[in-house]
């Protein structure tokens, strides 16, 4: 069978402001790594599983060639523009069409694996082998296959994915990649029931990572939202012959839905491999604790700049010291943000509001969004 990889790339990062930006979005910077932008460990990650010219990256279209200007080692061919934003089931749609076109494969024949771009993953070697696991139990079941992490903490920004305390695996048992059957989704928790969640057991972090056959892609998408199933095959029809028009139209006629509200929620026959390697979703600056050193006091800090009295804040200096000085004095779970053209201010169990600021911002008409 046909593996191939998506990697999905169209967020605008709204929570990494004012560093990220509308024309450089969180997945191009270095937020996991000094030296390799999001998006770019995501592609090595790829590629370590199949081939460069099996790597899709979906983005949105002003994003296009930005992303092949950075030279990220696939062809540039297979970085492509949804017409419009429609959320991830929209985005998985485009691109499973694409593949369908570009392949010429049919859809019972093509593996289709789901990863994204904001994630930080250690332990490469437990990664491919819950990816491996994964593929093949796709590739055996007509079913979809999600991941699953086993959580470290009672985190109430993730949802959770449950199987049971007392699930057996399906598939893989001894071999440390083990499969399950999937009891139902359950959206972000709040603090009580993610405390519940981890001391029950048979709860895990949903990683927002899928594989599928195509076919059973478009199987389960018939039974649960039929319309994106057939507006998958007619996008296909219209990308072979080269009819963009028809494509952005089909494309555009689609509600906005996540792929776990339109499809993974609704599914009949859903999977899990467990991943037990570290993982972290990097979607707000709180998260940079969880991925760079910190100093002697907890503080995590960026661009050189000047500490006193400060513990466990997150400082990053962007522009770097010879052109910004940053001082930070007498503070406690703090995060401060300086760029070329702004500054954020903001306590870390609020980091996920920043996109409050960034939608004023542009209500306002500041270019600096």
């Amino acid at each position: 069978m046909h593996r191939t990889i998506v990697i999905m790339a169209g967020g605008s990062g709204q929570r990494f402001w004012p560093l990220s930006r509308t024309s450089r979005p969180k997945q191009l910077l270095n937020l996991a790594s000094p030296d390799r932008s999001l998006l770019a460990q995501a592609v090595d990650r790829a590629t370590a599983l199949v081939d460069p010219r099996d790597v899709t990256i979906a983005t949105a279209r002003h994003l296009v060639e930005p992303i092949r200007e950075a030279s990220l080692g696939i062809p540039p061919e297979n970085v492509i523009g949804e017409p419009c934003k429609r959320n991830t089931a929209g985005c998985l749609v485009y691109a499973a069409a694409s593949i369908l076109a570009t392949t010429g494969a049919a859809a019972e024949d093509i593996l289709m694996g789901i990863l994204t771009a904001d994630h930080r993953i250690i332990d490469e070697a437990a990664f491919q082998g819950t990816v491996s696991a994964a593929f093949e139990a796709a590739a055996g079941h007509p079913a979809l296959v999600t991941v699953g992490i086993q959580p470290t903490r009672p985190e109430t920004g993730y949802g959770y994915i449950e199987t049971g305390d007392r699930a057996e695996p399906i598939q893989g048992a001894g071999t440390g990649f083990p499969i399950f059957r999937v009891l139902r989704f359950h959206e972000k928790p709040d603090a009580e029931s993610a405390a519940q969640y981890c001391e029950r057991g048979g709860f895990y972090w949903n990683s927002g990572m899928f594989f599928w056959r195509l076919s059973s892609f478009l199987g389960e998408f018939e039974h649960a939202e039929p319309q994106f199933g057939r507006a998958c095959l007619r996008l296909a029809d219209a990308l072979r012959a080269g009819d963009n028009e028809t494509a952005d139209r089909v494309f555009q006629a689609l509600p906005d839905r996540s792929i776990d509200y339109a499809l993974m929620e609704n599914a009949r026959h859903v999977l899990m491999a467990r991943g037990r390697f570290r993982w972290d979703d990097v979607g707000a600056w709180d998260a940079l604790e969880r991925s760079l050193p910190r100093d002697s006091h907890g503080n995590v800090q960026v661009g050189d700049p000047v500490l006193l009295d400060a513990a466990n804040c997150v400082v990053v200096n962007a522009p770097g010291a010879d052109a910004m000085a940053v001082g930070v004095i007498g503070v406690r779970d703090l995060i401060v943000v300086v760029s070329r053209d702004g500054v954020l201010v903001v306590p870390k169990d609020q980091a996920q509001r920043v996109r409050d600021v960034v939608e004023e911002l542009g209500r306002r008409g500041a270019p600096q969004v």
